[in-house]
């Protein structure tokens, strides 16, 4: 086969142009370190890059989800903290001085009682602590301030009485993701039902037999207009007009430009969630993947809880499970568990001088030292995980760490590597033009340089 100049000048220019994109794509990759530009170039490689930043994605999640819970437990552990030397105030303190023999005048004995109602003032204040944007003894409710003062000077829970589980506000109910407080305890066991027609006049009306409160409303009302439409009604009185309700302590909290829904099924109204109501609240939980393998479980349990414990970290802090809840006996009228209420309760029998006597206050001081076990338990395990958390965090650091180290090795090159490609490019692409100096015309050569 006769090879011609034409053919030799255009095999040539094929393999220098090919040797100059070669020497240009090195450059590059010693430039950015950069394995490849594109997937198309190395798609096992960006595959598995895609796939490591997608692991490493989820693992800075971790990471901040735990770093939040560690500095939400080390706050909610030096609040717990001072609590215990506040109750240890009380019980250590002023406690003693009021059970000493000696302290039998009424001027000493006032001076105590003030004391312990300024340190029930700083438990009150230590339980609605907020960090940041969130109070953290609220439990699952961390936007409102949780802790407050009853009518009868009670402390309250979210609006819930911490002896008896009373709700402060009267018969309540939820509806359509809000809750209704409708206030009249004759409300309870009543349910609503809210209809829908066109053109409709808001009304509400109260069947006593079948205890429904049907509240009639025009299409497109949402639940604020449920809320107009039973204050509108007060006075009400039941079809029959048997029982006259009172509705003006009706209030409405939650989602209130909801669309009303006439399918919505509400709870029974009730005025109290007693002590299994209690116990619901103090053992709240707030879930957090931190990275722990979050899975289901295979059965819903009875508390209609989906999620396997074990997989997620609860970084709920009731309020109640630190200071108790309940009475010693189940009654309204025994011995308060509850630490705030304990050291009202001493205060209260000192300043009832008629008939105050040493002996009245040795069973409530006990109780309190006994019930400030809550505190140092709380306190033990806030401390616990703590540990906990900053030990998991530890880990996704080191699992971060190693995740982007994989992912550099799998995109890009060490920079000596990249540079000796570079040079060799070079070095080839230099010896291509130099071969080609000595087979083809200078006005080729003239031209491809």
């Amino acid at each position: 086969m006769r090879v011609t100049m034409s053919m030799a000048m255009r095999q040539y220019a094929n393999g220098l142009n090919k040797s100059f994109q070669d020497w240009m794509t090195a450059s590059d990759r010693e430039q950015t370190t950069r394995r490849y530009d594109k997937a198309s170039e190395d798609p096992f490689s960006a595959a598995k890059a895609t796939r490591l930043r997608q692991q490493y994605a989820e693992n800075q999640s971790y990471q901040s989800e735990v770093a939040s819970a560690a500095d939400l437990f080390d706050f909610s552990h030096s609040i717990i903290l001072s609590m215990n030397s506040t109750v240890t105030d009380a019980t250590s303190g002023e406690c003693l001085r009021a059970l000493n023999g000696s302290n039998k005048d009424a001027d000493i004995l006032d001076t105590i009682s003030k004391k312990l109602r300024g340190i029930q003032q700083t438990l009150l204040s230590q339980l609605n602590s907020k960090f940041g944007d969130k109070y953290v003894f609220g439990g699952a409710d961390t936007s409102n301030p949780p802790f407050s003062i009853g009518a009868n000077h009670n402390l309250l829970y979210r609006g819930i009485d911490v002896n008896t589980g009373k709700i402060e506000a009267g018969s309540t109910l939820s509806y359509n993701g809000a809750q209704i407080t409708l206030g009249d305890s004759q409300f309870n066991g009543y349910k609503i039902q809210v209809n829908t027609a066109d053109g409709a006049t808001p009304a509400v009306s109260a069947d006593v037999t079948n205890k429904v409160l049907t509240v009639n409303l025009p299409t497109g009302a949402k639940n604020s207009d449920v809320l107009a439409a039973l204050k509108a009604s007060q006075p009400l009185k039941s079809t029959d007009n048997s029982v006259t309700f009172d509705l003006s302590k009706v209030a409405l909290s939650g989602d209130q430009n909801r669309p009303v829904d006439i399918n919505a099924q509400t709870n029974t109204a009730t005025d109290t969630i007693g002590l299994a109501g209690l116990k619901k609240l103090a053992n709240e939980q707030v879930y957090c993947n931190i990275g722990l393998g979050l899975s289901e479980k295979t059965t819903v349990g009875a508390d209609g809880n989906a999620i396997n414990e074990q997989s997620v970290f609860n970084t709920a802090i009731p309020g109640i499970s630190i200071v108790g809840f309940g009475t010693s006996d189940g009654t309204a009228t025994g011995m308060p568990n509850n630490l705030y209420n304990l050291i009202g309760k001493i205060a209260d029998r000192l300043e009832d001088k008629n008939s105050y006597s040493f002996n009245d206050l040795q069973e409530p001081i006990n109780y309190l030292q006994s019930q400030q076990n809550m505190v140092t338990a709380k306190m033990t395990q806030t401390d616990a995980n703590f540990s906990f958390l900053k030990a998991t965090q530890s880990n996704l650091v080191a699992v971060g760490d190693k995740l982007s180290d994989e992912d550099d090795a799998v995109e890009h090159v060490d920079f000596e590597t990249a540079y000796l490609n570079y040079t060799m490019q070079a070095y080839a692409y230099n010896a291509a033009l130099k071969i080609g100096n000595q087979m083809l015309l200078p006005t080729f050569l003239d031209f491809m340089k």
